[in-house]
């Protein structure tokens, strides 16, 4: 089903549970039931789509804690926005007239009841919208990418003129070259160094160019690989990619994350010896100690 024939169907829903519920429950004439209704459906529709927009964006994939801490202040907006919203529609529907309409709030108990009804609704779209962004990231990636170790870019191979190589690492690629047969340099560095990787996007198979990766979270089994222009779900550890991807191009910076390091637009301080990473997508990584020292250690 369509994401907004979906939203519409959860409108409606929303409209018609509280129309019935206070038609049954107060005793309301139906038009105050329906009047009620949307009262209270508009600010869930407005509010609603902002939570799930925000979850959907800068929620899913971040760690447990991180995404524990950011619901209480946007679960306390809603609620807040939600009330306000509700009693200004109240007004507007019970009292307009030529002169204006009176907006009061609601007595103690009703608003400690309606508050407790915009919590358990937040707690409702928080949950849709996590089962929707795993729909749509299972619907659109396979479990598991193919990857094909040959498929080597020609500059990984020397580096161009002017270009500094850490000494540790051209070491390692004399000794190769040294104690390795000349015509399987590709092969000897396929396990270490991929490019490219493909998965599975409906029946096709389609190639990831990993220079276009901008950074791969994971969680137990599975990883999101963020590129410029989406993200696939896939079904390889983080631990997997940091062995098969080139640590002068990316580096792990949290036991959740691994970033590349040319897509970093900005970082700054995160407190306690961390750096907040903004990448070119858009994303903001919170890195650990151990990865923010990884990095400054690239700083010239």
């Amino acid at each position: 089903m369509k994401q907004r024939y979906f939203d519409l169907l959860a409108v409606v829903g929303v409209f018609v549970a509280y129309s019935v519920t206070m038609r049954l429950a107060m005793h309301l004439s139906p038009v105050d039931s329906l009047i009620g209704g949307a009262a209270n459906a508009i600010p869930v529709a407005i509010f609603g789509a902002v939570v799930r927009r925000v979850i959907q964006k800068h929620f899913v994939g971040k760690p447990a804690a991180t995404q524990l801490l950011a619901h209480l202040p946007l679960c306390a907006t809603f609620a807040v926005l939600s009330y306000g919203l509700l009693i200004v529609l109240l007004g507007l529907f019970n009292g307009a007239a030529l002169a204006g309409f009176l907006v009061k709030p609601l007595s103690m108990s009703a608003a400690a009841w309606q508050t407790l009804e915009n919590v358990t609704t937040y707690a409702l779209i928080s949950a849709m919208s996590y089962l929707q962004a795993q729909y749509h990231l299972s619907s659109t990636a396979a479990p598991a990418p193919v990857p094909i170790g040959p498929v080597i870019q020609a500059h990984r191979s020397l580096p161009s003129a002017g270009h500094r190589q850490e000494p540790g690492r051209a070491a390692l690629l004399s000794q190769r070259s040294q104690e390795e047969p000349a015509k399987e340099p590709e092969a000897a560095r396929g396990d270490s160094e991929r490019s490219r990787y493909f998965v599975r996007i409906g029946d096709e198979l389609r190639p990831i160019d990993m220079d276009t990766v901008v950074s791969i979270g994971g969680a137990d089994d599975y990883a999101e690989v963020w590129t410029l222009s989406g993200k696939h779900l896939v079904r390889m550890t983080l631990t997997d990619f940091t062995k098969s991807l080139d640590p002068a191009r990316y580096a792990r910076v949290h036991r959740s994350w691994i970033v590349n390091i040319h897509r970093i637009a900005r970082a700054e301080p995160a407190g306690g010896g961390r750096l907040l990473l903004h990448m070119e997508t858009g994303q903001t990584i919170s890195t650990s100690r151990a990865g923010a020292r990884l990095l400054r250690d690239r700083v010239i």
